[in-house]
């Protein structure tokens, strides 16, 4: 026990890790003694075996990108026919359409609680307000003199 306590313990950095002993994912895995060999093996390692049931990624990504040349050479092979395709295409200004109409439609409907409110505090505020300013106009202006000196 006085052993252990007495010994200094040593501060290893990670970049003095890599540079001694031997290279390892996982303790219990494989060991390797330089970077080259770690290197090498992780490329000849086989990706890691899918659990069933779970998807196929590189499927998916395989059928899609395949989907998608296919859409894109059906709406070009339905744009020119293949007799034009075969020469150069100048590029022509399409024709402009037509816009059809928008309708509009209006539809009626109650005012909610928050509008029925707010035109209440609208229309109190108004009447309030003329009220106001007629007695300021009719009471407190007539009784401003003007003096001269």
């Amino acid at each position: 026990m006085e052993d252990q306590v007495t010994q200094q313990r040593e501060f290893v950095t990670p970049s003095q890790v890599a540079q001694q002993g031997p290279y390892y994912e996982n303790p219990e895995g494989p060991r390797y003694e330089n970077p080259a060999e770690y290197d090498a093996a992780q490329q000849q390692q086989q990706p890691p075996a899918r659990p069933p049931g779970a998807p196929d990624f590189q499927a998916m990504r395989q059928i899609a990108l395949q989907q998608a040349i296919e859409q894109v050479t059906a709406q070009r092979g339905a744009e020119a026919p293949p007799a034009q395709m075969q020469q150069p295409q100048v590029a022509q200004p399409a024709p402009p359409q037509p816009r059809p109409e928008p309708k509009v439609v209006y539809v009626r409907r109650n005012l909610t609680l928050a509008e029925l409110i707010l035109v209440f505090a609208l229309s109190i505020g108004m009447v309030t307000g003329v009220q106001f300013i007629w007695q300021v106009a009719t009471d407190i202006l007539p009784r401003i003199e003007i003096r001269e000196k």
